[in-house]
Formats: structure tokens, C-alpha cells, sequence
């Protein structure tokens, strides 16, 4: 392939052989890096059947023209559109000299069918803009304030050494009394029951799913049917038991006994007489809940044989499709396994469902905030039920930058722009209704993946990647559409490389950014007073990624940066720790900006505790229309969630926050601080 031929095949596939770092600086993909990524599109490209004259999805605007393929006419003819609401509109069409034919302004949003002479479509009409902070607060000038949680980390009576759904709305109930509007939890996606020490949230087998790890037995099964199930289990109380009061999950152990529960609960209450309730949920689910609880008993199946059994990649070929006769032969001989995970996902989503009603009734005027992962595990259910919308054999992740000076690959896959488009964005309208399906608004991680992925070969390093462009005006009209229709605000996590164009064209849709304490500066290094802080984005002390207030003042991510030999190679552990001496010096002055100096607080546990108190008081009082203030912080805790470019040094997706015999916000330190953010926010 000649230069000019290479040039012509990355323009056509939008893979971008140069790109800039947030600092500004220019780089440039190597050819063969190049080259080995367009074998890997290419090969996908193949495999797609040819584009028909109109796509079957094509997205628009509600209020503009939308241009559509000439050559669907001979030169003129007549288009019918029969509005969702039922009503229709009619008219004439012509094509113009650029070799399309504009379809006239739609008034109202929804999925309409489109006809055009022969040709048949869905045209997506979206709204101009999500639903905003202002439209759930009901005022023009919103001033919400909220908490983050990890669910897996909260703790509840009986909770088997893992935070569940019932646990989510105590927090919320007692956040409320707070003067909460919202909480915001960690992602809920299905993960891969046959294999438990695969626990990271972001890491799913499927986003149309959930982690029925999560669920709460209780809110089904009576505590008789519990007592009964764990007394046919020997020595299950005193294993759970010992879970329920250790500071870190164990995950296998914990999802083994968890599991065992659940399937005797199944076995002798459900089976039987399958609920009502449930079996309308199955069918209201249809082929997709079917074709993820098949896969989930294929999966353990198969992994019954072998370590190989892992990846569907790797099964017998007549597996490969779910569509398959040899898959659903599997089903019929098989219902019990079948009908046990559609069981499991029922009780999941009843869980979630009574979350989020009660975060409602009891008075959040947003509620629960999901969160949605930039991608899946390509080994799991989604990938497998819906291959030909993923960039099978690709991972995606994130060039070098200030957080992850040697990039990231996070073993993970996303949606194919070739496949989107071929199928009508199928599996990305599917995603994002399962993510709305129950809160008030959804946070989308690495937000910028709409516009365009790193894309690195499946066991590269992350430097042998390039980006690949994303159709991001239709998937952005998408998610307003999908917004609007819940009524659901959108969250975009901004954080790293950015587009240049990106942060305006997501707001000019209503998708907030993420305007987090620690990168809240000005060009110079200093940081940014409260009033300075964006309205449009949602403001936060920091994130499941990045240090607690009290880790970073007290050096604690240094230290651990030291330990697992993280530091880049042009930065020195001496370096890092002078910088962060003079930046406390720089964030204590401007949490105090707006009065007299105050000493500075000493580097201990103590002088830490003080500076969380300032930075919650700051943080209401930020510009910012929501602000999240994350439950670590809330707590004061030193240690965070997750540390990034590790996967054993640090108890990873494992801390749970600290045992108490009260509820967890009614500490007299803990309910001070929220009254300090609650203060801030009723500022004007």
C-alpha cells in the first residue's frame, strides 16, 4: 500500500495518524502502527454487509433541515413521515447540486418512519438539548448539591461482604435529610458470574444488564426463605458473617456464597412458581435478557472445560453466534441454568427499582445518577450478542498524559463506528436506555469516546494506538433524545486528552462536564476561586480515580506512587513532593480567598481533616449548578477507591467504608460538613 493509497484508506475509516496532547504538543502515529490498525478495521469492514441507499437509523435535529442521500430520488419526489404520536407529515423533495435532497424541519422529537419513494428508514429527531439541572430543580438558577458513592463499599445488615442496592437508598434517605438533591454511585453493569475475580465496575460483560452481586436478596424473599436457604449451607452464617465485618471484599469468596444463596432461594422458592412479576419481567426483557442469561450458563459451562472457556472467542465455532442452533440447543437442554440468571436479573433490577423510588419519595429532586463505562470486556455478553457493532480484535484506552505518563490500555472494546451505522446504532440507543432505566441522570465515563477512541491492537502497548473518530453529532442528538424521553440530566467525564472542539459541542447539547478541585487552575498553576468555576459543569472535590482531599494533602498518592514504581521518567519522587508542598500552600489560599488568612493546616491527620472542611465549604459555593461531593470526602477519608495503572499493588474496587453501628451520615464531624456544603450552595 503506497502513501497516497494509506492516506486515502485512514481518511475513509477515520483513523487520524497525528494528534495533540493537553498540553498542546503534536504527535504523530507511526506507519506501522498505522498500518497493523487499518488490517484490524479493514477485516471488519469486510465482514458488514454493503450500506443500503438510506441507513437504517438516520438522526437529525428537531427545527433543522435534514440532509439526506440524492440518489434516493430520480431527480424528485414525494417523502411520508408518520410522527411517533401518530400523525404524519407529507411533501415534495428535490435533489440539489451537492447530491443530496433536504427533508424539511421536524417540530417534535421522537423516532419517526420515514418514507422516501421506494426506500424505507427511522429518523431519529432529537432535541437541541438534554434535560438540565434546571428542569429537574424546577428553577432557572439551580444551585443542587449532592454525594458519590461505591455501592460495593457501603454496608448493611446481612450485606454478605458486599454493598447492595438497599444500602444505595439508605444513603439516599439520610443524604436527603441532609438537604441532598442527588447521589451519584458507581456503575451497575452486568459482570461475569462464573468468574468472580473479575469485579472491577468498568470492566463489564454487558452494559444492558446488572451486577446481581448487587442486589439485595430481602427486597424479594422473606427473611424466613433467607434463614432456611443459609441453614441448608454449612457454616454459611459465620463466612458471611466474618465478610460482613472485614475492611476489604472478598470478592471470589464472597460472590461464591452469594451466589450459593441465590441459587437455593431459586431452586426451592422460585422454580417451583415462578412470580408473576418475574415472568413478565422476562418477557418484557425478550431476546436480549434471554441471550445474556444463556450466555451466562454457556459461559460457566465452558469454563467447566477449561481455562480456555473464558472467551467465547475461543468456544467451539457453532457457539460463536447466539443466533445458533447449537446455542439454543444449549438453552433447551439447559433451562434451569437459563431460567436461573433471568431469575438473577429480575431480582437486580426490583433492587435498583425501589433505590431509586425511594432516593425520590424522599425527596431528591434529581435522585440517583448512574454511571455508564466507556466500554465492555470483549469476552462477555454484550461483545458476543452484539459482535458486529465492536471493534472485535481492537482495545481501546488513552494516549500518555499528565495522570498516565506511559497511557493506558484498559482491556476493554467499544462500539464500531463502521458497525453503528449498519445497525442503525442499535447497541448504542440499547446502552443508553438501560442507563437511564432507572435514576435521574446519567454520568458517561471518558465522554470524549464519542467523537473519538484511542483504539490500540488487541495486546499492544497503549502507545501502539491511534485515535479513531466517532460519529459524535449523532450520538450526542442520541443522547439528548434518550434524555429527554427520561428525564434525565447527562454528566460527561471530561478528564484527559480533549478534542479541541469537543467541551463546546457537548455543551451546546446540555452534556455537563466534570469540573474536578485538583484540575481547577489557571495556565499559571494556581487554582481557580469558587467563582470561576463553570455553571454548565458538575463541580467535585475529586473522583474514584484520583486522591481523597485527605490522601492529597497528606502525600498518601505519592507515597503509593512510590511504592509501585509509578513515577514518570522525567519526574523524580523529590520533584513530585516539593510540587505538592507549594501546591497546598496555593489550594489552602484559594479555599480561603474570599477572607482573612488562615494558617495553613499542619501535614497530619488532624491538619488534613480541616482541610476537607474547607475544601466541602468551597466546593458549595463554587459557580457550578450541581456540585458532587464524594462520599470519601464526606467521611474524611485518606485512602481512594480505585488507583489507576494497577491491578493487585492496591486493593482496587475492594475498600469499604468504615463499620458503624449508626448510619452512616449522622457522625456530628460528618453531618458538619455536609451542612458546610448545603450552606454554600444557599449562598447567592
Amino acid at each position: 500500500m503506497d502513501e497516497r493509497v494509506l492516506v486515502a484508506r485512514l481518511r475513509a475509516l477515520g483513523l487520524s495518524s497525528r494528534w495533540q496532547d493537553a498540553a498542546g504538543h503534536r504527535h504523530h502515529v507511526s506507519t506501522d502502527n498505522l498500518r497493523h490498525l487499518l488490517r484490524v478495521l479493514e477485516k471488519e469492514e469486510a465482514t458488514l454487509e454493503e450500506t443500503p441507499v438510506l441507513p437504517p437509523l438516520v438522526v437529525t435535529e428537531v427545527d433543522r433541515p435534514t440532509p439526506l442521500p440524492g440518489d434516493v430520488l430520480r431527480g424528485s419526489g414525494t417523502f411520508h413521515l408518520e410522527l411517533e404520536d401518530g400523525g404524519s407529515l407529507e411533501g415534495f423533495l428535490r435533489a440539489q447540486a451537492d447530491g443530496t435532497c433536504r427533508l424539511p424541519a421536524v417540530p417534535q422529537p421522537g423516532y419517526h418512519r420515514l418514507h422516501v419513494a421506494d426506500a424505507v428508514t427511522t429518523l431519529a429527531a432529537a432535541p437541541a438539548r438534554c434535560c438540565n439541572v434546571a428542569m429537574r430543580a424546577g428553577s432557572d438558577r439551580p444551585r443542587l448539591w449532592g454525594l458519590a458513592a461505591q455501592i460495593y463499599g457501603l454496608r448493611t445488615t446481612h450485606d454478605g461482604g458486599i454493598g447492595n442496592f438497599s444500602a444505595v437508598e439508605s444513603l439516599a434517605r439520610q443524604a436527603v435529610a441532609h438537604g441532598a438533591d442527588a447521589l451519584a454511585v458507581s456503575p451497575v453493569h452486568a459482570m461475569f458470574a462464573a468468574v468472580p475475580q473479575q469485579y472491577s465496575p468498568y470492566s463489564p460483560s454487558s452494559r444492558l444488564f446488572l451486577n446481581v452481586l448487587l442486589a439485595d436478596p430481602r427486597c424479594v424473599f422473606s427473611g424466613h426463605d433467607i434463614t432456611m436457604a443459609m441453614h441448608a449451607q454449612k457454616d454459611m452464617g459465620d463466612d458471611l458473617a466474618r465478610l460482613e465485618s472485614a475492611t476489604l471484599i472478598d470478592w471470589p469468596q464472597a460472590a461464591r456464597l452469594r451466589m450459593a444463596l441465590l441459587r437455593r432461594l431459586y431452586d426451592d422458592v422460585i422454580a417451583p412458581v415462578p412470580p408473576v412479576a418475574m415472568t413478565d419481567f422476562v418477557a418484557r426483557g425478550g431476546d436480549p435478557l434471554r441471550r445474556h442469561a444463556i450466555f451466562e450458563a454457556l459461559h460457566a459451562h465452558e469454563i467447566g472445560k477449561g481455562s480456555k472457556g473464558g472467551d467465547w472467542r475461543m468456544w467451539p465455532s457453532p457457539l460463536h453466534r447466539p443466533d445458533s442452533e447449537e446455542v439454543e440447543e444449549f438453552a433447551r437442554s439447559n433451562p434451569s441454568e437459563v431460567g436461573f440468571h433471568e431469575f438473577l436479573q429480575w431480582m437486580a433490577a426490583t433492587s435498583l427499582r425501589r433505590a431509586c423510588e425511594g432516593a425520590r419519595s424522599a425527596g431528591m429532586k434529581i435522585g440517583l445518577i448512574m454511571d455508564m463505562a466507556i466500554g465492555v470486556d470483549p469476552t462477555g455478553s454484550q461483545c458476543w450478542a452484539q459482535q458486529d457493532q465492536f471493534l472485535t480484535g481492537l482495545s481501546i484506552g488513552a494516549p500518555p498524559d499528565i495522570l498516565s505518563p506511559m497511557g493506558q490500555n484498559w482491556g476493554l472494546t467499544g462500539f464500531s463506528p463502521i458497525g453503528l451505522r449498519r445497525h442503525g446504532y442499535a447497541a448504542f440507543i440499547q446502552t443508553l436506555r438501560a442507563g437511564f432505566a432507572h435514576g435521574g441522570g446519567l454520568r458517561i465515563d471518558h465522554v470524549m469516546g464519542l467523537q473519538r477512541l484511542w483504539i490500540i491492537p488487541e495486546g499492544g502497548a497503549p502507545t501502539d494506538g491511534a485515535y479513531l473518530a466517532f460519529p459524535g453529532q449523532d450520538l450526542m442528538r442520541l443522547i439528548a433524545l434518550e434524555s429527554l424521553r427520561h428525564e434525565a440530566i447527562v454528566v460527561g467525564e471530561d478528564l484527559g486528552t480533549v478534542a479541541p472542539a469537543f467541551r463546546r459541542e457537548a455543551r451546546r447539547h446540555s452534556i455537563m462536564g466534570m469540573s474536578v478541585l485538583w484540575f481547577q487552575r489557571h495556565r499559571d498553576g494556581t487554582f481557580m476561586d469558587a467563582g470561576e468555576w463553570s455553571p454548565g459543569s458538575v463541580g467535585m472535590t475529586g473522583t474514584h480515580d484520583l486522591p481523597t482531599v485527605a490522601g492529597w494533602w497528606l502525600g498518601t498518592d505519592i507515597d503509593w506512587r512510590e511504592r509501585l514504581k509509578q513515577v514518570g521518567l522525567r519526574r523524580s519522587l523529590r520533584t513530585m513532593r516539593a510540587e505538592r508542598e507549594a501546591e497546598r500552600i496555593g489550594l489552602w489560599r484559594a479555599l480561603h480567598a474570599e477572607g482573612p488568612s488562615v494558617p495553613v493546616p499542619s501535614i497530619t491527620p488532624e491538619g488534613a481533616q480541616e482541610v476537607v472542611d474547607a475544601a466541602a465549604r468551597f466546593l458549595g459555593m463554587t459557580a457550578a449548578q450541581l456540585v458532587i461531593l464524594p462520599l470519601e470526602d464526606a467521611l474524611g477519608l485518606i485512602e481512594q477507591p480505585n488507583l489507576p495503572g494497577t491491578v493487585d499493588g492496591h486493593p482496587n474496587w475492594r475498600r469499604r467504608y468504615p463499620a458503624s453501628s449508626r448510619p452512616i451520615l449522622s457522625d456530628a464531624e460528618v453531618a458538619a460538613r455536609l451542612a458546610l456544603v448545603r450552606k454554600g450552595r444557599e449562598m447567592s
